[in-house]
């Protein structure tokens, strides 16, 4: 099973609108940036204070420019809604830059300022200055000093007090990151020891249904069946109308972001295909955005899966593997990955497996409006931007339930995951919400080793964000009960194979037991396996539009339910409750889907937060035609 990466962030603060600050004696006045968030639940409103930073530690940070924040936020909505005149007017990346991006004017002003304080400036781009100094430097440039914390047996630093910028700059900056980092320490939670002992192999039927296991104790008064050893890509693509489109992405580029530079991830893909009967990637049809400093990695993981699965949806698109910077300053470089997407318009259609949020009040304001300028901009150059919406379900923090970022964004289409049963001839059977409960053997093999459904599993990542009101496109569709008072942002928007008990097959480069490079297939899964399936399907859906389709949530909202699979709380036609076993690691396993309450997740017809709208079918693909 791959999950979804998260990674530290550096957080700080969005401009706000507020009195000025009275300054030292002969100093220009300056105006208070907002921080990163003090509130319960937060890192520095729960955190304890661990003393001043050392004033000669390193600092980087940067600030980005602020540009015209709400004449792109007006554009990028009205060139996404199918209701809207400007419908599909879609910009090029100069055209934006020029009309909504930092001026020369702010860029002079603020590296003078910046330079003025005693900061070193590494880079400037049209977006940002990148700049270096001390703590003590950084906290006298931002009118503020650095403190130590711990949180969750991890150390790090941020500002002690709210920042702040002169005033007569502050207006050109939409937000300043690195003054806090990431909490580091090593975390994690014990490994609960395994009562299961080693039995036979599973006989990996070629379907869901066809091979019952017998041998197996019964679970919930029958037997279990034995789930297949991984699906094909033909058979998910079957599964969900692509094959009977007749479309295959071609003259589509698919953009995988990646995090480290998984070196095997083009051999791997293509030997996965040779040996499963899929087209390759023939030369120029894979390219590959390394920065010189992304760290190499021999074995292949996330991003690997990532591509081999934008693949299999659509076989004849590019895919352009965009690799985030790899050094490690605090300095978040996810959001770089993401600008060289949007200002050299790289892919028509993205696709994220990446967290820059791991805790509540994670990533802060500062950190989501550099992403929200970049999700923006994306939407005008009709980029289409997907992000796996997590594996943890309702991810709960001393009793507030948290969402992920960035699918929790208004401007992403966060792709939350499924249990997808296949049939005989690769028919769709069944689909639910991934939420799945477990339990092994007992050592003797004639019972279960505890009360089903057992442990708590993995599940899609959904629920109702804190930080966003509800965008446009959810009034009306998602329910009350959903979204909460006032109406917030809900996740997921649509959903896709997750459930790494039936999986995608992939092929990679992976350290054994011995600690040899070995190539090896196995079962992907997670929400980092359904948003690059989705990504492929919307590359399909940009071939039969002839054209971008830019952000696809508000089309996607305007759909009737219909158009997608809908997700049932319980298999159709099955009385009696669905379990099946696998095989992990050499030891059997029961797996109970549709547990949504234990990973605090609630179900309901329509829209919901384990799914969202539902799965894609052959209807919604073609919905896209150029008459859309």
């Amino acid at each position: 099973m791959r999950r979804k990466r998260f990674i530290g962030c550096a957080v700080a603060a969005a401009v706000l609108v507020l009195p000025t600050v009275s300054a030292q004696a002969g100093e220009p006045p300056r105006v208070p940036v907002t921080g990163p968030d003090r509130g319960p639940g937060t890192m520095l409103g729960t955190a304890t204070d661990a003393g001043p930073t050392d004033p000669a530690e390193a600092v980087v940070a940067r600030v980005f420019l602020s540009g015209d924040t709400n004449g792109l936020s007006a554009y990028a909505q009205a060139v996404s809604d199918p209701g809207n005149r400007l419908y599909g007017h879609y910009l090029t990346p100069v055209q934006a830059r020029a009309r909504f991006g930092g001026t020369q004017q702010q860029t002079t002003r603020v590296s003078a300022w910046l330079r003025e304080s005693g900061l070193t400036i590494d880079t400037v781009t049209a977006h940002s200055i990148t700049v270096h100094g001390t703590a003590a430097q950084a906290g006298a440039a931002f009118g503020t000093h650095l403190e130590n914390y711990e949180l969750f047996g991890g150390r790090f630093h941020g500002p002690a007090t709210d920042i702040t910028a002169p005033a007569a700059v502050a207006p050109d900056v939409l937000s300043v990151t690195g003054l806090l980092t990431f909490p580091r320490g090593k975390g994690g939670k014990p490994a609960r020891a395994a009562t299961a002992v080693k039995t036979a192999e599973n006989p990996c039927p070629a379907y869901f249904g066809q091979r019952p296991a017998t041998e197996l104790p019964p679970a919930y008064g029958h037997s279990a069946q034995w789930a297949p050893c991984g699906y094909t890509p033909k058979q998910v693509r079957d599964a969900y109308g692509v094959t009977s489109t007749g479309l295959t992405g071609k003259g589509v580029t698919i953009g995988i972001i990646g995090v480290g530079n998984e070196v095997n991830a083009l051999a791997d893909t293509n030997r996965f295909a040779r040996d499963h009967g899929e087209p390759e990637l023939a030369p120029g049809q894979f390219i590959p955005y390394i920065p010189a400093d992304a760290r190499p990695e021999q074995a292949s993981g996330e991003f690997t899966m990532d591509i081999q699965a934008a693949h299999a949806m659509a076989p004849d698109a590019k895919i352009a593997y965009v690799v985030a910077p790899g050094h490690d300053t605090g300095v978040d470089t996810v959001v770089d990955a993401i600008t060289d997407i949007v200002d050299k318009h790289l892919a028509d259609v993205v696709s994220g497996s990446i967290g820059v949020g791991g805790l509540p009040g994670t990533p802060d304001a500062a950190t989501i409006a550099a992403y929200e300028r970049m999700f923006q901009l994306a939407a005008v150059e009709g980029i289409s931007v997907n992000f796996a919406s997590g594996d943890s379900g309702g991810e709960l923090y001393d009793d507030v339930l948290h969402t992920d970022y960035p699918p929790s964004s208004p401007w992403v289409t966060a792709v939350g995951g499924t249990t997808l049963a296949l049939g005989p001839d690769n028919s769709y059977m069944w689909e639910t919400g991934w939420a799945t409960d477990y339990v092994e053997l007992s050592e003797d093999g004639t019972q279960w080793s505890a009360q089903l459904p057992g442990y708590q599993g993995k599940a899609s990542g959904g629920g109702t964000s804190s930080t966003f009101p509800q965008p446009f496109y959810q009034r009306g569709v998602v329910p009350p009960s959903r979204s909460g008072t006032p109406p917030m942002r809900t996740v997921p928007d649509i959903s896709a194979l997750a459930d790494p008990a039936l999986g995608m097959l992939i092929g990679e480069t992976e350290y054994d037991r011995q600690g040899n490079l070995t190539y090896s297939v196995s079962m992907g899964g997670g929400t980092s396996l359904s948003s690059p399936l989705l990504a492929g399907i919307e590359a399909l859906m940009v071939q039969t539009h002839h054209g971008p389709i830019g952000f696809i949530n508000p089309a996607l909202y305007s759909h009737k339910l219909m158009d997608f699979h809908q997700i049932h709380d319980n298999p159709a036609n099955t009385p009696t409750t669905i379990a099946f076993a696998w095989v992990q690691h050499g030891y059997v396993e029961l797996v109970t889907p549709g547990q949504y309450t234990d990973s605090n997740l609630t179900f309901n017809p329509g829209y919901n937060t384990v799914t969202g709208l539902g799965s894609p079918t052959r209807e919604l693909i073609e919905s896209f035609r150029r008459h859309y």
